[in-house]
């Protein structure tokens, strides 16, 4: 279930927030993994330009 939570708030932040994240297989995986956390991970990464540009 978190899992599956972590890739709608991957695809929201995307898709809603227009945030331009790469949607990869680690990317998916990270979020599988992570869940939630694992998102607003990639999230935070992003915002900050360090990864998943």
């Amino acid at each position: 279930m978190n899992a599956v939570l972590g890739i709608l708030v991957l695809a929201a932040a995307k898709f809603l927030f227009g945030l331009e994240i790469a949607i990869t297989l680690l990317t998916v995986l990270i979020c599988a993994i992570g869940g939630i956390f694992g998102a607003l991970l990639i999230i935070i990464l992003n915002y900050l330009g360090i990864a998943f540009v």
